[in-house]
C-alpha cells in the first residue's frame, strides 16, 4: 500500500517542532486535520523501541460531538491509515490499534486510538482516566479550556519507563490541536496573542507553540491600492476574486493544501455564498471573529450602542448592590448596582471554568469584593438548585456563602421563562429622561458578547424553514447569562416580578398548527 503525503509549509514546521503542545489555526480546506493525523503517525513511527524492539504508543483523538467524531476525526482518520493498516472496531469508546512493521526491518510498530466526543460528562471522564501519549483535539475551539488544559496532563504517561532495561518511556509527549479562527475573547486568542494587561508579558502557556496557516481568500476591501502584493495583483488580473457583502476577496498566492481541491481556489469562493462576514473572515480568510451559530436570544431587545457604557463603570457607596451568582463547576458571577432614579448598572462580571464554587468565592469573588465593594451592602442572589447538599461534605452551595460572610439568597424562580422575560423588561425600558434602564459595563466582555451571539437558540438540522432549541444553549456565555438573569429577575419591582413568575409557557393543541 502506498500513500502519499506532501507536507504543506505550515506542516513541514508542525513535523520539526518539539513543542508540548502543537496548536494549529487555519481556515477551511487547509489540511489541517490530515496534518494532525500525519503527525500522530510521524510521531508513532519516531518512538524509542523498548527492549522487546516494539515502538508503543497510545492516542486519544476527540471532538466535541458524537457525529463529528465519526462524521469528519474517523473519516479523515482512515482517509490515511486505512483499515487495512489500523483496524477500527466501534465499541464504547471507538478504538483503533495499529501493528506494523517498522520501515527499518528490525522493529514494530504498535499503537492504539481512542476517538472520544465531549459531548457527555462520562466521556470527559474516561479522557481524565486515561494513560496516553498524546493527544489530538480536532476543532479545539468548541471544547472549554479547562478541558483543553486538563488533557495536556495525561499524556506522557503511556509507555511506561523501565529503568531497568534502559527505556525512557514516551520519545514525545503531548497534544496537538486544530481549530478555525475563533473570535478575539476566546481562550485560543487569549493564549495565541492575548498580553497581560498588567505585567505585558504574554499569557501563552509554557512548551505551547502556535502554528498559523495563511487565509484562502485575503479581503483588501479596505487596503490601500498600493499596499496590494504583486502576487495579489496577479490574482486580481486572473480573475481569482469575489465581490460579496460589499467587500472584494482575492485568492491567497500563499493558500495551502489548494492543488487537492477539484475546482482550487473555486472550492473556498463557492463556500463564502451565503455566508456572513464573520463567518467568511473566521473560516476562510483566517481571522479572528465573531461567527453566529444560532439565533441570539436577545437579538430584539439587546442594543450595544445602547445599552454598553462608553467609559467603565465604577461602583457608587451607597447604592443598593447585587450579585447574581450561578453555580457548578463553571461558576460565574454578574454585579450591578440599581441607581436612585431606578437603572441597572453591571459593573462587573467573574466568569471561571474548572473551579468549585467554594474556591471560585474564595479566590475570584471575595477579592474582587474587596477591592472595589468593601463599603457597599451586597446582597446575593443565587441559583436556586444551590439549596441542595453536595454528595461530598453535604454542605448547600449557600452554607458556603454564609460560611464565607456573604448574605445569600436562592432567585425568586428558575423557570427559563421568567428569567429571560425579566432580562427583556430591563433591556426594553428607559429611565431618567431617555437612559436605558440597564447599562453594562465595556469591560463585561463575556456578557455583552453573550447578548450580541454567544447566548443563543442553536439551530436544528432539519429540513424546511429554519427551526432552534427551546432553551438558550449550553456554552462558556450561558453561565454569566444565568448569572444575570438571577440579578435581573430579584431586582425588579415586586409586583412585576410575580406577573413574570406567573406567566404559563404555551402547550399547543395540535402539534401540526402550533395553536
Amino acid at each position: 500500500m502506498r500513500i502519499i503525503y506532501r507536507a504543506s509549509p505550515t506542516f513541514k514546521k508542525v513535523h520539526r517542532s518539539n513543542a508540548l503542545v502543537k496548536a494549529i489555526r487555519g481556515p477551511i480546506g487547509s489540511g489541517k486535520s490530515v496534518g494532525c493525523v500525519k503527525e500522530m503517525w510521524r510521531i508513532c513511527l519516531n518512538q524509542d523501541p523498548n527492549a522487546q524492539g516494539i515502538r508503543k504508543t497510545r492516542w486519544a483523538c476527540v471532538r466535541n460531538t458524537y457525529p463529528e467524531l465519526k462524521g469528519t476525526v474517523i473519516k479523515t482518520f482512515q482517509a490515511w491509515i486505512p483499515p487495512e493498516v489500523c483496524p477500527i472496531k466501534y465499541d464504547s469508546p471507538i478504538t483503533g490499534k495499529l501493528n506494523i512493521p517498522h520501515p527499518d526491518g528490525k522493529t514494530r510498530v504498535e499503537a492504539e486510538f481512542l476517538f472520544l466526543s465531549m459531548d457527555k460528562p462520562k466521556d470527559v471522564k474516561k479522557l481524565m482516566s486515561l494513560e496516553l501519549t498524546g493527544i489530538w483535539i480536532n476543532e479545539a475551539q468548541f471544547l472549554p479550556v479547562y478541558l483543553v488544559t486538563e488533557a495536556v496532563t495525561r499524556t506522557g504517561r503511556y509507555p511506561e519507563k523501565k529503568k531497568e532495561e534502559g527505556f525512557n518511556g514516551a520519545t514525545w509527549n503531548g497534544m496537538i490541536m486544530d481549530t478555525n479562527s475563533p473570535d478575539d475573547d476566546h481562550w485560543w486568542y487569549q493564549f495565541e496573542q492575548g498580553i497581560d494587561e498588567e505585567t505585558g508579558e504574554s499569557l501563552k502557556p509554557k512548551g505551547w507553540e502556535f502554528f498559523v496557516q495563511p487565509g484562502a481568500l485575503v479581503d483588501v476591501t479596505n487596503m490601500p491600492e498600493n499596499a496590494l502584493t504583486d502576487d495579489l495583483k496577479e490574482m486580481l488580473e486572473k480573475g481569482l476574486y469575489s465581490d460579496y457583502l460589499g467587500h472584494r476577496f482575492i485568492a491567497n498566492p500563499l493558500a495551502e493544501n489548494v492543488e487537492n481541491h477539484k475546482k482550487e481556489y473555486g472550492y473556498w469562493f463557492d463556500n463564502i455564498q451565503g455566508q456572513t462576514l464573520n463567518w467568511i473572515k473566521s473560516r476562510v480568510c483566517n481571522e479572528f471573529a465573531t461567527v453566529q451559530q444560532g439565533k441570539p436570544v436577545f437579538i430584539d431587545h439587546f442594543n450595544k450602542s445602547l445599552h454598553v457604557a462608553k467609559d467603565k463603570l465604577l461602583p457608587v457607596k451607597g447604592w443598593a448592590t447585587y450579585i447574581g451568582l450561578d453555580f457548578g463547576l463553571t461558576p460565574a458571577a454578574i454585579i450591578g448596582q440599581i441607581t436612585p432614579f431606578g437603572q441597572l448598572r453591571i459593573t462587573d462580571e467573574v466568569v471561571a471554568t474548572g473551579m468549585g464554587i467554594e474556591r471560585f468565592i474564595q479566590e475570584q469573588l471575595i477579592p474582587l469584593i474587596k477591592a472595589k465593594y468593601q463599603d457597599c451592602d451586597i446582597q446575593v442572589i443565587g441559583d436556586p438548585a444551590g439549596v441542595q447538599r453536595a454528595q461530598t461534605d453535604e454542605k448547600t452551595c449557600f452554607q458556603i456563602l454564609y460560611e464565607n460572610g456573604l448574605n445569600a439568597m436562592p432567585a425568586s424562580s428558575n423557570s427559563t421563562v421568567a428569567r429571560l422575560e425579566a432580562v427583556r423588561w430591563w433591556l426594553s425600558r428607559l429611565v431618567n429622561k431617555g437612559q436605558p434602564a440597564m447599562l453594562i459595563s465595556p469591560h463585561c466582555k463575556t456578557l455583552i458578547k453573550g447578548y450580541e451571539t454567544g447566548y443563543a437558540y442553536k439551530k436544528l438540522n432539519v429540513a424546511g424553514d429554519e427551526k432552534y432549541t427551546e432553551n438558550p444553549e449550553k456554552n462558556r456565555y450561558s453561565h454569566p447569562h444565568d448569572a444575570n438573569q438571577y440579578l435581573c429577575l430579584n431586582t425588579m419591582p415586586d409586583k412585576i416580578r410575580e406577573q413574570i413568575i406567573n406567566i404559563k409557557t404555551h402547550s399547543p393543541l395540535s402539534s401540526k398548527t402550533g395553536y
